[in-house]
């Protein structure tokens, strides 16, 4: 992969790109993932982690779906024979990597994608997602936007009108707006939405169904904390015994799967067998549903922990593996720490000093990507005081805290969010007081 640098709009510091122009998922089945969820041409700042996506010419190759894509982004402003000069030798390059018995006509008649939503569709298309279902859920983020402009007076009807677009994917995409509220700190909006969230939950068939299952998902988990110190195999038996529905069972395997161990079913068929009558179908078949709960949990686990595996070995591979992590930080999470020191015990373990270097290389890197900026860090001690008095008394404790970096750093994030709009307005104001106390 070449690289390149650019100025970061953050901090003025040079953000670092590994570029990437052939995504054939023949050689990598990762090349497509990290294209759909946008982790491919990534510039990343390595003083304040800013992100920006750099516009490159694409080709895309999926010899199983015979697809041959081309994209070229508009904004490089080239024209249709410099294009070429630079999207030909791409697409010879991906023809050539094939063994003839390979080569097929689709490769002779590259499709031209006009935008990068029209590359993004006809991907997904091939994979039986179609720009219909694609539209769907545009449509439902217009509708919660417009749920949210609507008057208390009309919401119920509309709400009444739309409902047959209000399904899990419609909740779930909610859901996902109300957690960003969160993440911005955006009191007003995060009530608004979850004062939506309460009355769709009472207007809708599907709300009423997920309140139910969120109620008993709450009460599971109730249950347990109440148990405390004294869970066991027994109490968490008599738990299990008590499971007034599926998805209160289901929480319970969630939770507490590490004692649903064979210990604990071996007593499990004993207390069935000296149960009788209803009682015992009824226990007899939580048993079934248990079993079937834990092998799906294990099994997802399972899955997860090889994802994470393999995303190791990529990492491993790459010459600047910094790069490497920057580009997969979306994957980067408490489980692949976990694989990553596994793997690390064993290298260790094999005298495989190598690549134990390379893993324990590795974990610094993670450690350093958690970790925020000194610049970041102060500021976000700042944004947490509530009035200027506050914080002019935490300026006068800690001066380092009005620093003509600090006073830069805020001014750009205010002009950033202004341009861009990626700004909360209570965090907006909370910058701006920051700046007039900074003077």
């Amino acid at each position: 992969m070449a690289q390149t640098t650019t100025p970061c709009p953050r901090c003025g510091g040079q953000m670092i790109a590994d570029l990437q122009q052939i995504f054939d998922v023949s050689i990598d089945p990762m090349d497509k993932e990290r294209l759909l969820r946008g982790a491919a041409n990534i510039a990343v700042c390595p003083s304040c982690g800013y992100q920006s996506q750099i516009a490159m010419p694409i080709v895309y190759h999926d010899p199983e779906k015979e697809l041959l894509l081309t994209y070229f982004p508009a904004e490089l402003n080239m024209s249709l024979p410099e294009q070429q000069k630079i999207i030909g030798p791409l697409i010879t390059k991906v023809v050539n990597s094939l063994p003839p018995e390979k080569k097929k006509g689709y490769l002779f008649q590259p499709r031209t994608m006009l935008t990068f939503d029209t590359l993004f569709e006809t991907i997904l298309e091939a994979d039986g997602i179609t720009k219909e279902m694609l539209n769907e859920q545009k449509y439902k983020g217009e509708l919660i936007r417009r749920l949210l402009q609507t008057s208390p007076d009309s919401l119920v009807e509309v709400i009444h009108q739309e409902e047959s677009h209000m399904d899990q994917s419609f909740f779930l995409m909610l859901n996902n707006t109300l957690d960003a509220a969160v993440q911005m700190r955006d009191k007003n909006a995060f009530e608004t939405l979850k004062n939506l969230q309460e009355v769709l939950f009472r207007e809708t068939e599907y709300g009423r169904e997920l309140k139910a299952r969120a109620d008993s998902t709450q009460k599971a988990i109730t249950d347990l904390q109440a148990v405390g110190e004294n869970l066991n195999r027994d109490t968490l038996m008599d738990l299990v015994l008590g499971s007034p529905d599926d998805t209160y069972l289901q929480t319970l395997a969630g939770l507490a799967r590490n004692g649903m161990d064979y210990e604990f079913f071996t007593k499990l068929s004993s207390r069935i067998d000296a149960a009788e009558g209803e009682e015992k179908e009824r226990y007899s078949k939580i048993r079934s549903q248990l079993l079937e709960l834990t092998q799906q949990i294990d099994k997802a686990l399972a899955e997860e922990k090889e994802m994470r595996r393999k995303l190791l070995e990529e990492i491993l591979k790459q010459e600047d593996m910094e790069s490497a992590v920057y580009q997969a930080v979306r994957a980067i999470d408490q489980p692949f720490t976990e694989v990553v020191n596994e793997e690390l015990a064993a290298a260790r373990k094999a005298g495989d000093f190598m690549r134990s270097g390379k893993l324990q290389k590795l974990l610094d890197i993670v450690q350093k990507l958690y970790t925020a900026p000194e610049e970041i860090q102060r500021l976000e001690t700042m944004l947490a005081a509530e009035s200027e008095e506050a914080l002019k008394a935490l300026i006068d404790e800690e001066p380092e805290l009005a620093s003509p970096e600090m006073k830069k750093l805020v001014s750009e994030l205010i002009e950033e969010g202004k341009n861009q709009n990626s700004l909360s307005p209570e965090i907006t104001e909370k910058l701006q007081m920051i700046l007039k106390v900074l003077g």
